[in-house]
């Protein structure tokens, strides 16, 4: 039917997005709700009843265009999930992906495997965030784990369908997982007493998993019988929102700032992981939704976290210290400056200057170590395409102008600001048949490559 729609749910760390979306790609309304995490006695996590109920309010929210849905696509959060058991979802708490616990359970697997043992099984250095680490920190504090272990879209696509699986990137975010072999890793589940424990399967996304139930129909007032899919971690899939393909870097600007680039493993020798040996534990491999290539994630920079406490230190108000900086020109502060900001060390001779001035150091300084980080991806990747920028940080108009200057491919900016949900979206039309993978409706971007910045008008002008 022309009017149906496809609905993409973005399971995210502070709130829950349900996206209705047209076969052009086009949002039509859009359903949100916040995500239950909250502090206890142990941490930040929910519960998986809090979960379903965010869930359901999101999609409620949509209002009566829920009845011209025709399939659904989950993206998520990484790591966070929970056990499943014949009766249902465990009484695990959903710890926080960012919640602390489990740092003394990574502790031990580098200590027993070896940093560059993890990376070289899993794609990705050993980390407390893992999925793993928070079950192991579980298992030794008196909670039964048996049972089957999925991640909280995977957890939602069971409330809709009653089907148990998981999807390649977010498997990646276990840290047990080997996102080229697509495999779990046995020793490293056996070593924290979790080999037990039954992992669901994980399919590529976009693949039909199931169809909503009567009881996922009653549930979440959305039609019985309509295809549902796991579209994938947040990261990869917001790069399909927002229009990215395997020719481009996708620059991502947020809190974080990953940097992605398509990557086959099927051209490595003996399908290796790639190296980057300075900093190896930065780079991440996991899947490219929806196909047989994969990601390279460089996940070293946190803008965010660097700025929030500049702004701190500096006392000022964040979007009085945005328009000041517009026309301040500044040199770069330097990568190890910027990681100890990251971590909350502001030094002081940056704050003794005027305060436009450090901000714009900074920004310049995170422009130049992300075109640093893409020159070494395309290295490793072979991608020769533009530069696409994406995410919340596009609108500081600052630091898209320090990278326009600074880089050295065509850039383009993304449009679309629901870009996960959207992603969702699209790999839900690939579960429903609407079309095939890469074969997505585009979305709109803006070439910034020929539009010159407002300091180098300045001065010209000069």
């Amino acid at each position: 039917m022309r009017d149906e729609l496809l609905l993409g749910i973005d399971l995210g760390t502070s709130s829950i997005k349900a996206n209705a979306i047209d076969r052009h790609g086009r949002s039509i309304g859009l359903g949100v709700a916040p995500t239950p995490f909250a502090r206890g006695a142990h941490g930040v996590d929910m519960t998986s009843e809090a979960l379903f109920d965010a869930v359901r309010a999101a999609v409620a929210d949509l209002g009566v265009i829920t009845s011209r849905i025709a399939g659904v696509g989950i993206a998520s959060m990484g790591e966070t999930g929970t056990i499943i058991r014949a009766d249902g979802p465990s009484d695990l708490p959903l710890v926080a992906w960012h919640d602390e616990r489990g740092s003394e359970i990574v502790a031990e697997l580098l200590d027993r495997f070896g940093a560059e043992d993890i990376r070289r099984r899993t794609g990705r250095a050993g980390r407390n965030v893992t999925s793993i680490a928070k079950l192991g920190w579980l298992l030794r504090h008196g909670y039964r784990t048996g049972g089957t272990w999925t991640g909280v879209a995977g957890l939602t696509l069971w409330r809709l369908t009653g089907v148990l699986a998981q999807e390649q990137s977010l498997a990646a975010t276990s840290g047990a997982f080997d996102p080229v072999t697509g495999e779990y890793d046995r020793e490293i589940l056996a070593a924290l007493g979790l080999d037990s424990l039954v992992w669901a399967p994980a399919r590529k996304a976009g693949t039909l998993l199931g169809r909503i139930s009567s009881g996922g129909a009653a549930w979440s007032g959305l039609r019985q019988g309509i295809p549902v899919t796991i579209a994938g971690h947040d990261h990869p899939v917001g790069v399909i929102g927002s229009g990215g393909d395997r020719t481009e870097v996708i620059d991502s600007m947020g809190t974080g700032e990953p940097l992605v680039v398509s990557w086959d493993a099927r051209h490595q020798p003996n399908g290796a992981h790639p190296g980057w040996p300075d900093q190896s534990g930065d780079l991440t491999v996991t899947a490219w939704p929806g196909t047989d290539r994969h990601m390279l994630l460089w996940e070293t920079l946190r803008p965010g976290l660097a700025l929030r406490n500049l702004q701190r230190a500096l006392r000022v108000d964040r979007d009085d210290i945005e328009f000041s900086a517009i026309r301040v020109d500044a040199d770069p502060l330097d990568l190890s400056t910027l990681l100890r900001m990251q971590d909350g060390e502001v030094p002081a001779w940056l704050l003794d200057r005027p305060a436009e001035e450090s901000w714009a150091s900074t920004l310049e300084g995170y422009a130049a170590a992300s075109v640093d980080a893409e020159t070494r991806l395309r290295g490793l990747s072979g991608v020769i395409g533009p530069t696409l920028l994406i995410g919340g940080g596009l609108r500081s108009r600052r630091w898209v102008e320090a990278k326009q200057r600074r880089s050295l491919h065509p850039l383009a900016m993304a449009s679309e600001r629901e870009a996960v949900s959207r992603g969702a979206g699209l790999l839900a039309g690939v579960a429903a048949g609407w079309w095939a993978p890469e074969q997505y409706p585009p979305a709109d971007t803006i070439p910034l490559s020929e539009i010159p910045t407002l300091l180098d008008s300045t001065a010209r002008r000069g």
